[in-house]
């Protein structure tokens, strides 16, 4: 049935529109793009099409990939990759494009298209096509309700891939501004922070100049935020193919004009797997959803709930014996809890002393000052810390307070997905 759909679907637009005449004029409207870089376009992406159409799916692919990472709002080759995708079974692709199809073009005929095969491929598909629009953030926010949308389909897979490990190590150095790995971005290596706070991998342009790969062009399509300075930046949601040891996967990446602060490994390729961080060790290891090698019987779990909107991973604290909810986010090097004004502090039943020291902090979006000091107590599950410091910032997020990596120093832990906790050994 799946098959005669997507076959229905393909003959049906074939005919409706000339692969390079309508297709690029539609293109240009969708998209935005001038008459004179029409010809750029029709280069790729128009090659990319006439190998799907000779099923020639894995070079039309390739093809419509390297097009998508400098036009990521094309929806012609968006559509045309999926169906790639799906001819070669790399279904979790596959649904991530056509969910940027329903996205970008909900009431265009392609969406149409799009919305049709989702329902039929992806019982998680709610016949969205949602705009675009901003939302707080944390160590960096995607602001494009597409992004979610494409993380929560990239994620939501739990069938075992033969053609990658079960399960792998990966190094990982910890620093003063957070666990770091080593990692490729479109055959480039650079190192980024493993933030699970973070919903997407993030990138500045200016990072992406220094190591040698093509920035993305074209109109912005999403807003990025961060933690310590308030509002948002135009932001680029591109996919780009990122691994880290031996696994590569292409997920959508966010882009900045100017990242101000470190690249983030976030969850639009973290959360495709289970993952243990033992900082001690100096070691990340990855697991794919749905293999099990039994449970850590010295493991302590404590249960979170994750909000997929941002793909957030949320925990009760209990903070001067009072239990609240906060965002588990690696990226949050700098205290134990950051929290976003005085008056959330307050809510918590946290007060900033009048001798509370400033500090400046930074994010992906630039500086801030903060008030630092200590709290009298925080407790997660094992781990209990007095005189906790945390930091007091006023950018005027509406986003949960920040649990950061001071509070779980000394622990290994694992976020395990399956049974949405988080499974700490002392270290």
């Amino acid at each position: 049935m799946i098959k005669t759909i997507v076959q229905l679907v393909a003959a049906r637009f074939s005919k409706a529109v000339p692969v390079i005449g309508a297709a690029l004029a539609l293109s240009c409207t969708v998209v935005g793009l001038t008459s004179s870089s029409a010809e750029a376009v029709e280069n790729k992406r128009d090659q990319g099409i006439k190998l799907y159409n000779a099923k020639n799916f894995k070079d039309a692919g390739q093809l419509l990939d390297q097009h998508l990472t400098v036009y990521p709002q094309d929806v012609y080759a968006l559509y045309y990759d999926a169906l790639a995708c799906q001819a070669l079974g790399n279904m979790g692709k596959a649904k991530i494009y056509y969910r940027q199809v329903a996205t970008l073009a909900p009431n265009h005929q392609l969406g149409g298209y799009a919305k049709a095969v989702l329902k039929q491929i992806d019982p998680s598909f709610a016949g969205g096509g949602q705009s675009a629009g901003s939302s707080s953030s944390t160590s960096a926010s995607s602001g494009s309700s597409a992004s979610n949308g494409l993380m929560t389909a990239a994620a939501s897979s739990t069938k075992l891939d033969s053609s990658i490990p079960m399960e792998w190590d990966v190094y990982c150095a910890p620093g003063d501004h957070g666990v770091w790995v080593d990692v490729e971005l479109n055959g480039r290596r650079v190192k980024m922070i493993f933030d699970t706070g973070a919903p997407t991998v993030f990138i500045g342009k200016n990072q992406l100049e220094e190591m040698g790969v093509e920035a993305p062009k074209g109109a912005a399509n999403s807003a990025a935020g961060g933690s310590s300075a308030s509002g948002t930046v135009a932001a680029w949601l591109v996919p780009m193919k990122v691994k880290v040891g031996p696994v590569e996967r292409t997920v959508p990446v966010q882009v900045v004009e100017t990242n101000h602060s470190n690249p983030l490994l976030g969850q639009s390729y973290a959360g495709l797997f289970e993952y243990t961080i033992d900082p001690g060790a100096k070691r990340i290891h990855f697991k794919q959803r749905g293999y099990s090698t039994g449970a850590n019987r010295n493991a302590y779990e404590v249960p979170f709930t994750f909000r997929q909107a941002g793909s957030r991973i949320i925990v009760s604290v209990e903070i001067n014996g009072k239990a609240n909810p906060c965002m588990f986010d690696t990226g949050n090097s700098a205290c134990g809890i950051m929290f976003h004004s005085p008056a959330q502090a307050n809510q918590y039943g946290v007060q900033v002393p009048d001798d509370a020291e400033n500090m400046v902090t930074g994010g992906v979006t630039g500086q801030s000052v903060a008030k630092a000091f200590t709290i009298r107590r925080a407790r997660l599950g094992p781990i209990d810390r007095v005189d906790l410091p945390v930091t007091v910032s006023n950018t005027g997020s509406n986003e949960l307070p920040l649990l950061g990596q001071p509070f779980w120093q000394g622990y290994e832990y694992t976020i395990n997905q399956q049974k949405k906790v988080i499974e700490f050994v002392r270290r």
